[in-house]
């Protein structure tokens, strides 16, 4: 019955393998053997805007003095897409890197959302597409505290709460990572997820740039194979956004192939 399957997917597409039957191409893996993989991507900016929607700190206020660190307010990480699915907890997924847990939100405008589209593409030797995935990277940033201090309150605790909500800075907040088109062909299967590195600050304590890297691991598999690999990418709170994919992997293949050492005999008597 499986053979059947596989012969019915087959027999779709054995127009584009190479001379024979559906079942030759079978019987040679043409199906299920990758004849390339491409990664695409295209990149948008824009100010913020009403319908976005704009989180709140999943986490409550545990206390900390903002500015004294920058914390991540989402989670580290989460599923993007289990077995060809999106995840159920999507919706709520999303990171951020922010000066505590209790700073004044309505302080800061300014902000934009940048968002990177990428196309993942498998094709196999009979040119059919097995898996093509379109996933979005999105994140807001440029967020700025710009209350301004005409005249300092003269009541101490006015002072303090003042200093609470006014830290400078910019910073970044719901960095998601979200499916938005799937086509997966029978027999092939497609997983992703995420996840965050501790927020960092790139620049001054007193002006601080937030930084944030994410690991996007997935892997695909077939009956007869399973391969996976990472996607990373760095953004920050002045909108930059990099994909050190590349560079991680130049760097993976200057290691070399890893040999074990031969140990030394030990002589017991």
């Amino acid at each position: 019955m499986k053979k059947m399957k596989l012969l019915a997917a087959a027999a779709l597409c054995v127009s584009f393998a190479s001379p024979g039957s559906a079942e030759d191409a079978l019987k040679n893996n043409y199906y299920f053997e990758t004849s390339a993989v491409t990664l695409t991507s295209e990149e948008t900016v824009r100010d913020l805007t009403e319908k976005d929607v704009f989180p709140a700190p999943l986490r409550p206020d545990d206390g900390k003095v903002p500015g004294a660190a920058i914390v991540n307010g989402g989670v580290q990480a989460w599923n993007v897409i289990n077995s060809g699915k999106p995840d159920a907890s999507l919706s709520s997924s999303y990171a951020s890197a922010i000066p505590g847990f209790s700073f004044n939100w309505a302080n800061y405008s300014g902000w934009k959302k940048k968002e990177v589209v990428y196309t993942y593409t498998v094709t196999n030797l009979m040119q059919i597409d097995v898996i093509k995935i379109k996933y979005a990277v999105s994140f807001f940033y440029n967020g700025q505290n710009l209350t301004t201090y005409a005249a300092a309150p003269t009541d101490p605790l006015s002072a303090l709460a003042q200093g609470r909500n006014a830290v400078a800075g910019h910073y970044i907040t719901n960095f998601t990572v979200r499916p938005l088109a799937m086509n997966i062909k029978w027999g092939w299967k497609f997983s992703l997820n995420v996840r965050m590195s501790d927020p960092m600050n790139i620049a001054t304590s007193d002006d601080p740039v937030a930084f944030l890297q994410s690991d996007l691991n997935y892997i695909v598999s077939t009956p007869f194979s399973t391969n996976g690999s990472m996607w990373t990418y760095a953004v920050n709170g002045l909108g930059a956004f990099k994909d050190l994919t590349p560079q991680d992997r130049e760097r993976t293949g200057q290691i070399g192939v890893l040999t074990q050492a031969e140990a030394p005999a030990v002589a017991w008597n």
